[in-house]
């Protein structure tokens, strides 16, 4: 009986500390970072992660050049208008779960500034009523799941630089048990939709043969 007893409140214990409220500050400026702040005293830098301290390497041997000159590929980075459009396409995709995670979230502080710049005029403005455009309906995607409390975004073009240039903020809030909750619901998608798969290669592949040997007889 002390046995179940225990049981039962180590996971009373643990429902206990999910539903407590985690809150996350997002920054972006030429790189992003993201701290996490859980239970008013467990704080997280999650990106950038913390420099380790390297080891003292021993001097390697020098290549000869037509080894070292060798070019390498470059990892593409995916811009913020990617990775927004793949969280929508994804929303979009896994539903429910998905959509369980966005109610959970809720904004306190969301700031953007984005000044457009591109070759000539005519191009920067072009290019200012796409982003105003994207922007619009992006913000009134994420208003009909999110609650964002106060919102300061400024979006204006400018004719004499040639780049774009962003920066801005977000504190969030919400529960991981709910996210928990969300996270299982799009994983059971998941798994659904990679069985469903696997299902028809499967039929394709087995329906092939029959097709060969019924045109050799009729030949």
């Amino acid at each position: 009986m002390t046995g179940w007893l225990i049981f039962f409140g180590i996971i009373l214990f643990i429902l206990g500390i999910l539903m407590v409220p985690v809150h996350a500050a997002a920054e972006y400026k030429k790189s992003f970072s993201l701290k996490i702040k859980f239970l008013f005293f467990f704080k997280m830098q999650i990106i950038p992660e913390k420099e380790k301290k390297k080891k003292e390497e021993k001097p390697k041997q020098q290549k000869p050049k037509e080894e070292t000159e060798k070019p390498q590929k470059q990892k593409q980075k995916m811009t913020p208008e990617e990775i927004i459009d793949m969280i929508i396409d994804a929303v979009n995709k896994y539903g429910p779960g998905a959509k369980m995670i966005l109610r959970n979230i809720r904004f306190h502080r969301l700031e953007l500034y984005w000044k457009i710049g591109a070759e000539d005029a005519a191009a920067c403005g072009i290019k200012y009523g796409r982003a105003c455009a994207w922007l619009s309906g992006v913000l009134g995607f994420f208003r009909n799941f999110t609650k964002i409390e106060k919102a300061r975004i400024r979006v204006f073009p400018d004719f004499i630089c040639e780049k774009d240039e962003a920066y801005g903020g977000a504190d969030i809030e919400f529960n991981p048990l709910v996210v928990l909750i969300g996270a299982l619901r799009i994983g059971f998608v998941f798994v659904k939709d990679m069985f469903e798969k696997t299902k028809k290669q499967t039929k394709n592949h087995a329906a092939k043969p029959q097709k060969n040997i019924n045109a050799k007889e009729s030949a």
